[in-house]
């Protein structure tokens, strides 16, 4: 649940709320440190809102350029399995997917 002090500093720097809850929710962020007004964890943890792990993950490999753009057709990626692989080192909560810390 998320706190007036909390909910004001995400305003303040013009985040999602809804991402900020979801967050909190997961319990990967440090308690205390929110309640040190400390959001950095929130900003090195925060990946964005996708409709699924796939997606997640496809967008993160062209992001990162993990897959070559001449990638041949004929060569297919397991998507739901590489997810399943990546997601160990990521959390995600209602859409909104964090980098585990």
């Amino acid at each position: 649940m998320i706190t007036k002090k909390q909910e004001k500093l995400a305003e303040d720097k013009g985040w999602d709320i809804e991402a900020v809850k979801a967050y909190i929710d997961l319990g990967i962020g440090d308690a205390v440190k929110w309640q040190d007004n400390d959001l950095k964890y929130f900003e090195e943890a925060y990946c964005g809102q996708w409709v699924s792990d796939e997606d997640f993950v496809r967008n993160l490999f062209d992001d990162i350029g993990i897959i070559p753009k001449d990638l041949p057709a004929y060569i297919h990626i397991d998507w739901e399995w590489t997810a399943k692989e990546i997601m160990m080192d990521y959390s995600e909560e209602n859409g909104y997917y964090f980098r585990n810390l």
